[in-house]
């Protein structure tokens, strides 16, 4: 009798364990706060039920597998949802009476979780052993509460081995399950990312672009496009070989992302093309960034194979606006970035709409390294 009602207390939590790891790995939620406190109701709810399912050994004392959802949570290393649940879960177990057996159960319940935590940090990247020991540690905590409650008889260990008996069997079980949703995920994020940037500088790619700036003139934010592409690269490719051209691809987007805001957009958008997205910056303030970019760009030496490191210059145009199309703002900093061509190369060009013109922001005449 206790194997079957332990089995239905399971398949509850195998149901729950899905729900909540799928709640643990959206990235739908902005908030990691609200997040938290979410799993952290719903596993306690989870719980709660599981000790509604469970078995009424006698008008006081309750057999179930409540230990398991905090498993979960330990697991995951999710502390916040953690300390929610074991709240929930504990105190919830004066619901079915305010006895010795329930504080017992309380402080079990407190105990288990506590025990977790500290295997958590220990077997931190051993997983399954991580999983199994949490797992090992609960059944403990619940055979002390049990003998504690029941004492020493027949009742007792026909409970306890019924409870071992399942409770490893869904503790291996959902070891697995964790294992590979935290597989699954790790997969799937490896595919997310391949799709969205460019294979070989690691920024975003053309796709993500396009995506990530339509329907910006809705907004209503100030915003900049810049364009930028490197100074006479066919000359690069040319005498140095494609996969030095690579090489400088690769050293030149480095420096974008160590000279844009972690909120900034930057793409390659093909070739040695490149567009990176600005918010909520002035005109000047946006050239500003530009030239320190193409700054930097000019003062580093760009290390390819077989031969001496080489000197790169950019070219950049900037388009500033507000409540305007995408396309337009992109074809005004392609505009721009034409004239900075033009003049000679090594500049910067701004758009002013204001004035509806181009802009020398900067006419660089630095001598460059040979």
């Amino acid at each position: 009798m206790f194997i079957v009602e332990l089995l239905v207390n399971a398949c509850i939590a195998f149901t729950g364990f899905y729900i909540i790891s799928k709640i643990i790995h959206s990235t739908h939620f902005k908030s990691y706060v609200v997040k938290s406190i979410i799993v952290g109701l719903l596993t306690g709810a989870l719980g709660v039920l599981l000790m509604f399912k469970g078995i009424a050994v006698n008008d006081s004392l309750r057999m179930d597998l409540r230990h398991i959802p905090l498993v979960l949570l330990a697991f995951y290393g999710s502390r916040f949802p953690l300390i929610i649940a074991t709240l929930i879960i504990a105190c919830s177990r004066f619901l079915f009476g305010v006895t010795e057996q329930a504080a017992v159960a309380f402080v079990a319940v407190l105990c288990i979780s506590i025990g977790m935590l500290a295997i958590h940090r220990r077997l931190l990247n051993r997983p399954f052993l991580q999983n199994i020991s949490m797992n090992v540690w609960a059944l403990m905590m619940i055979t002390v509460a049990v003998l504690i409650n029941l004492g020493w008889n027949e009742t007792a260990l026909s409970l306890l081995l019924s409870t071992w008996t399942i409770g490893l069997t869904v503790g291996v079980l959902s070891s697995l399950l964790t294992l590979d949703f935290q597989l699954l995920n790790r997969q799937v994020d490896i595919y997310k990312k391949s799709a969205e940037l460019d294979h070989l500088t690691g920024l975003y790619n053309r796709r993500v672009w396009d995506d990530r700036t339509a329907g910006l003139e809705q907004e209503g934010r100030i915003y900049n496009i810049l364009a930028l592409d490197i100074d006479h690269f066919k000359h690069v490719n040319d005498t140095y070989g494609h996969g030095n051209g690579d090489l400088v691809l690769q050293q030149f987007a480095n420096i974008l992302k160590e000279e844009t805001r972690p909120h900034d957009i930057t793409a390659r958008i093909g070739g040695e093309e490149f567009m990176i997205l600005i918010y909520d910056l002035a005109p000047q303030k946006a050239t500003k960034v530009a030239n320190r970019i193409r700054q930097r760009i000019a003062s580093q030496r760009f290390q390819i194979d077989g031969f001496p490191a080489i000197d790169v210059t950019t070219s950049i145009g900037i388009a500033h606006g507000k409540n305007i199309h995408i396309q337009r703002m992109s074809a005004l900093a392609d505009e721009s970035l034409y004239t900075a061509k033009q003049q000679g190369r090594n500049r910067t060009i701004l758009f002013d709409n204001e004035s509806d013109r181009h802009v020398a922001a900067t006419a660089n005449r630095e001598t460059v390294r040979s």
